[in-house]
C-alpha cells in the first residue's frame, strides 16, 4: 500500500500535453495588486506631483499627526503615590469605554486585563454586572480601567470631554472610590 499520492501517479502517465491543466496560463495568474500608498508618505512627492495642493487655501496650516507614544510609558500625577490619581469618570464611563474596546479587531480581555495590572477575571465580571455611576467603584477593575483610559488620551492627545471637565470642577480631589449603593445613612428617628 502506497504511502503517499505521488507513489501512485506513474511518471509515464504524465506528459507535456496535459501540463496546460496543471499549470495556470498568463491569463489565469491572479494579478497583483499595486500598494496602497498613504498620503503622509505622498507629501514627500507633492512637489513632483502636478496635481494640486489639498488645503483650504495659502494660509491653511497642514495638520501633523501627533506622534503617539505608548500607553504604558506616561506617569500619570499621584500614580506611585499612596493616594493615587485622583478619578473623574465614574463607572458607567468606564464600563462604556470597555465595551467599546472590547469590538476592537483582535482584542483579548484576558491579555488586556493582565496588562493593566493583572485584574482577576472575575473581579472584572463583578465590575461590568454592576450598574450605576458609582455601582462598582470599589473594584480594582475600576480605578485599573480608569488609569489605562487615561493615559491612552494622553498618548492619542485628545481633549477632555465635557462631562470630564465639569467634574474636575466639582470634585477637585476625584470622585470616591466607594459604592453609594452600599453605604449606610444613619439619622434621627
Amino acid at each position: 500500500m502506497p504511502k503517499r499520492k505521488s507513489d501512485v501517479i506513474d511518471d509515464d502517465a504524465f506528459d507535456a500535453s496535459n501540463a496546460s491543466d496543471v499549470a495556470p496560463s498568463d491569463d489565469e495568474k491572479p494579478k497583483t495588486k499595486k500598494a496602497r500608498t498613504s498620503e503622509a508618505s505622498g507629501a514627500a512627492d507633492a512637489s513632483t506631483s502636478k496635481a494640486p495642493a489639498k488645503g483650504k487655501g495659502k494660509g491653511a496650516k497642514a495638520k501633523e499627526p501627533v506622534p503617539s507614544k505608548d500607553w504604558s510609558d506616561i506617569k500619570l500625577e499621584g500614580e506611585d503615590e499612596d493616594g493615587g490619581v485622583p478619578v473623574y469618570d465614574d463607572c458607567n464611563d468606564i464600563r462604556r469605554k470597555i465595551r467599546a474596546l472590547q469590538k476592537s479587531p483582535g482584542f483579548k480581555i484576558t491579555h488586556w486585563l493582565d496588562s493593566i495590572g493583572k485584574i482577576n477575571n472575575n473581579s472584572y465580571n463583578r465590575f461590568m454586572k454592576q450598574s450605576g455611576p458609582t455601582g462598582g467603584a470599589e473594584n480594582g477593575t475600576y480605578y485599573a480601567a480608569y488609569v489605562y483610559f487615561e493615559k491612552v488620551r494622553i498618548s492619542e492627545g485628545k481633549k477632555k470631554s465635557a462631562k470630564r471637565i465639569r467634574t474636575e470642577q466639582e470634585a477637585p480631589g476625584g470622585l470616591e472610590l466607594r459604592d453609594r449603593k452600599r453605604m449606610w445613612v444613619i439619622g434621627p428617628a
